[in-house]
Order: C-alpha cells, then structure tokens, then sequence
C-alpha cells in the first residue's frame, strides 16, 4: 500500500519518463512541476500553447537545459484545449496550466473531439495525513467536477474514488459519507442521501469498498471522537475515503487543507480517456507535481 506521495514518485519511476501534456503550456507552476517530474524520473513536458510566452516562461525560470521537454506545440489562445486533447490521444495525462478550466473541461467533454468515454467524470483529492507517526494517504470526492450530485451520481463518485484507493494499493477502502451530524435528520437531504447508499451497499449494490453514512467529519477520522460518541461503525475513526455532499464543501475541504496544514495534496479528474489534472491557478507547483505522479498511477 502506498503512504505518502515520495513513495508513490518512487513506485512509478517503473514505467519510465512518461508525457505530460501541458494545455497553456505559459504556466511557470506547471513548468516547475514537469521538471521536478523528469528530475524524479516519471516526466517529460509536451507544452501546447503561445510558443514566445512560454519561451518568455523558461528564460524568467532560469530554465536553460530544455531536457525535459518532449516538444514545444504552438497554439493560439482558442486552439490551446483542443491541441492538447490531440497530443494526448497519442499518449500521456493532462495537465492543465495557462488556460481557463471551463474552457479546457468543455473541450474534454465535447462528444467527437473530446476525452469522453462512457464512463463517469468526477475529480479525486488525495491529501497525505500525517498526524500519526506513520502518514497515510486519504481521499476525498467530489470538490472540482459535480456541483450538487444526485443519488445515481453520489454512487458513481463513490465508485470512482475507489477505483482510485485500489490503484494506491489499498485493498477494501472504508467509505464516509460525510454530513454535519451521524444521524439522519429529515431537514438535512445530504443524510437522506447517505442513509439509503449505506443501505444500498449493505444489501452489496456497491462491492470493493466498506461505506458508512452519515457520519461527521470527527466521527469519520478520529476514533477518539467516534468512541466518546459510542459510533459502532467499521468506518468511523477509519476512513480512507471522505465523500462530501456537493463541490462546495469538497472545494472548501481542500483548499482548508491545502492553506491551513503543510499535508503534502494533489488531485486527478478520473473518467475520461486519460487522467486530467485541473489545478486552481494559485496552486503551487508542489500540488502539481503530487498531481502528475498520481495521475500516472490511474492511467496504468
């Protein structure tokens, strides 16, 4: 099972210097980030976008050995999403930079030029928790894709975080479904929702995982917490992966983590043909970098 994000950089170096396709290849973060991929030996950069800015991008970082870039594809600001889509069919993960998510998204998501495949879309926060003595990897979905998934959609976000959490190595990943309280509370729908999922799962309409519902946040990762409550649940105070109710509160979730602690992060938008990566554009060319080598991983 892996634990941290240097242990995954490490497990993947197995399959070699693979292409990260840079849509608004301009962006200074996501050159850093590339280039500490191919100095950890998983990445080399395919960057499409204005070729005088991104040479402007390099000269400003210092950036004077190009050995880590496949190539350099020239793209005017409206063909940027679109090229990159092109360059990756031919293999790689996508990496967005320099150019709006909506814009890159709808490109995606376009029905013959795009990635999509039958499969649902929905976007995978791994952050690496580190309050114990040995840090663990924990997953949280949907805060980047779906605003306010229904029942069908909840279950396919479920469905894709632990295709993700297998891909980490672990084996039967525990489940939480999060809401403000453990009980359900018929004012409150996102306990509703949870309630039937969990039953769904008990009556095995959801395998490969172990889920709970609804539980607090406390409840869900402190055992401390679930046992001064007397919650008797095979997830509480042991969850891998968190699912929050709509993208507002996964958005908020990861961006407290993110500013308010110093755990490594990084996310991936599964279900499309290849792993996407949407970074905000204040991410830091860490996240981005933790980003690249998980991504990796779910294309394997």
């Amino acid at each position: 099972m892996i634990t941290s994000f240097q242990q995954l950089f490490r497990e993947i170096t197995i399959y070699g210097k693979q292409r990260i396709v840079i849509a608004g290849g301009e962006d200074p973060e996501a050159l850093k980030a590339v280039k500490a991929s191919f100095e950890n030996g998983f990445g080399k950069g395919v960057l499409v976008g204005n070729k005088n800015k991104i040479e402007d991008s390099l000269m400003e970082l210092g950036y004077q050995d190009r050995a880590f870039i496949e190539n350099i594809v020239s793209a005017r600001e409206e063909e940027k999403a679109y090229i990159a889509i092109e360059e990756v069919k031919n293999g790689g993960i996508l990496l967005k930079g320099k150019i709006n998510t909506a814009s890159l998204m709808s490109a995606v998501l376009h029905k013959e030029k795009g990635l999509r495949t039958d499969d649902f879309i929905s976007n995978v926060f791994v952050f690496e928790d580190r309050r114990e003595k040995q840090s663990r990897l924990i997953l949280l979905s949907d805060g980047g894709i779906n605003i306010k998934p229904d029942l069908k959609a909840m279950v396919a976000i479920i469905k894709n975080a632990v295709k993700v959490a297998h891909k980490l190595g672990i084996e039967n990943p525990k489940v939480a479904l999060l809401a403000a309280v453990e009980t359900v509370n018929p004012d409150m729908e996102e306990t509703l929702q949870a309630s039937i999922i969990t039953r769904m799962y008990q009556r095995g309409q959801i395998e490969n995982c172990i889920i709970d519902g609804p539980l607090a946040l406390d409840n869900a990762i402190s055992e401390f917490a679930a046992e001064k409550k007397g919650i008797d649940s095979p997830v509480a105070g042991k969850a891998d992966i968190l699912i929050v109710p709509n993208i507002a509160c996964g958005n908020i979730f990861g961006k407290s983590i993110m500013y308010y602690t110093d755990f490594p992060e990084g996310n991936v938008v599964v279900g499309a043909r290849v792993p996407i990566m949407i970074p905000s554009r204040a991410d830091k060319s860490e996240g981005k970098l933790n980003s690249i080598a998980l991504s990796i991983l779910c294309s394997r």
